[in-house]
């Protein structure tokens, strides 16, 4: 009966588990503009922040989210980095994570995509 209880009692922790794991890999909720703390209501914590830093135009954030999500060529799943980027608390940009070194010339490149965005067309 024990064994039976510890079995049932870790399949729901799992259960849960992987739950909150599928949470994060809905992107649709957050939108450009949406402040930091919106982000993280409506999508939960971050599994890291990857960077911070001071720039010209106010702080900049990046956050890591990583959904888990089903590999068509190997049938499995697996989690996918998701980055979030915040400037001045703020949602600027969001996509696909990268596994290169965050260097000034990626910063300018896009808080120059930001600029090109708030330009009045």
């Amino acid at each position: 009966m024990y064994k039976l209880f510890t079995f049932l009692a870790a399949s729901i922790l799992l259960f849960l588990g992987s739950c909150a794991a599928l949470r994060h890999g809905d992107m649709s909720l957050i939108s450009l503009g949406m402040p930091k703390e919106t982000v993280v209501k409506r999508i939960g914590k971050p599994n890291m922040v990857v960077m911070a830093q001071v720039t010209e135009d106010g702080p900049l954030e990046v956050y890591e989210y990583m959904p888990i999500e089903r590999n068509s060529y190997t049938d499995t799943f697996e989690p996918r980095p998701i980055w979030v980027y915040f400037l001045n608390g703020e949602v600027i940009e969001w996509g696909p994570g990268e596994d290169w070194q965050i260097d000034n010339a990626f910063t300018k490149r896009m808080l120059e995509r930001y600029h090109n965005r708030k330009r009045p067309r």
